[in-house]
């Protein structure tokens, strides 16, 4: 499908890219260390935060520095083309079906009570989701990797290629990218949009008359994580329909205008990356509660200082 796009390289979009890399790598890092610190931070629902702040820091240090590379330094070879489409394609559909994930979870997790879900099914799914995404992108890619390249005349006519970028998917054969549109859009998001109703609906409930001490507080435990996960899940969907609804919509109609719009609704994509790891220490008490352990070590180690400073004086 030959498509002319027209690029930017404006100094404000090379610097909020830049700014953009630094914040995820250093936020999803800062996730994984909290998790290790946390020897009770190891529940089912920390799997999908450790699976999806994978993806941002895959992310954040390969799909953005490539791109900033491809777009404002040198050219990049055909198989780096390659698989940066790959990556960057299967990171959204893997966070997308993540999310979905994580809600229905937490909905089983409602129903049954008395059964603990083990963490190592919560991994099966996840590489499971990885491996079919992969499976999806990464064969048609590596067939049809010239569609996904772009070729630029310079003023001495030497042609160059580079990667196409934002607008992958105008490069995708029509079953691709109907299927695209179905299995990873649509779909999913419908069920992200039902589940969360579902979400909104237990938390709406009254609490149960009559609970004893530890009820009343596995009841708090119980609603603080499904807020949790509704929070996560509201914040995604706002930030990626822009950009899904404008990625159906130029399959349909491909314009200067539209193209544009899509530019722009990539970076409200990517600021989930940088988002995230803020809303789990806000949200999910044992990552809330590595902070807040650094914190008073920190104003602890402070007030011995100044008591021996004083001493001294």
């Amino acid at each position: 499908m030959a498509v002319e796009y027209e690029d930017s390289s404006s100094i404000p979009e090379k610097l909020a890219l830049l700014a953009f890399i630094a914040a995820i790598i250093i936020g999803n890092i800062c996730v994984f260390i909290t998790y290790i610190v946390r020897a009770d931070g190891k529940h089912w629902s920390n799997m999908f935060i450790l699976g999806i702040a994978f993806i941002d820091l895959f992310i954040g240090s390969f799909v953005l520095p490539m791109r900033f590379v491809s777009a404002y330094g040198n050219p990049l070879t055909s198989r780096l083309c390659t698989a940066l489409a790959i990556g960057e394609s299967c990171a959204l559909a893997c966070t997308i079906y993540s999310i979905v994930f994580m809600i229905y979870v937490r909905l089983y997790d409602l129903k049954q009570l008395s059964k603990n879900i083990r963490r190592r099914y919560i991994i099966i799914l996840l590489i499971t989701t990885w491996i079919a995404s992969f499976l999806f992108y990464g064969i048609p890619f590596m067939i049809n990797s010239s569609n996904y390249l772009l070729t630029m005349t310079s003023s001495t006519t030497n042609i160059t290629s580079y990667c196409t970028t934002y607008t992958t998917s105008i490069y995708h054969p029509p079953w691709m990218a109907y299927t695209e549109i179905g299995v990873i859009y649509s779909f999913p998001l419908l069920c992200i949009f039902i589940g969360m109703i579902l979400l909104a609906h237990h938390l709406c409930q009254q609490r149960p008359r009559g609970l004893d001490s530890i009820d009343r507080k596995h009841y708090v435990e119980q609603k603080k994580m499904t807020r949790h996960v509704l929070i996560l899940s509201l914040a995604f969907l706002c930030l990626c329909l822009p950009w899904i609804s404008v990625r159906v919509l130029i399959t349909f109609l491909n314009t200067k205008t539209i193209q544009r719009t899509l530019q722009i609704t990539y970076y409200i994509l990517i600021l989930k990356s940088v988002l995230f790891p803020i809303l789990y220490a806000a949200t999910n008490a044992s990552f809330r509660g590595s902070f807040a352990i650094y914190r008073h070590k920190r104003i602890t180690t402070n007030n011995r200082v100044w008591t021996v400073e004083g001493y001294f004086r």
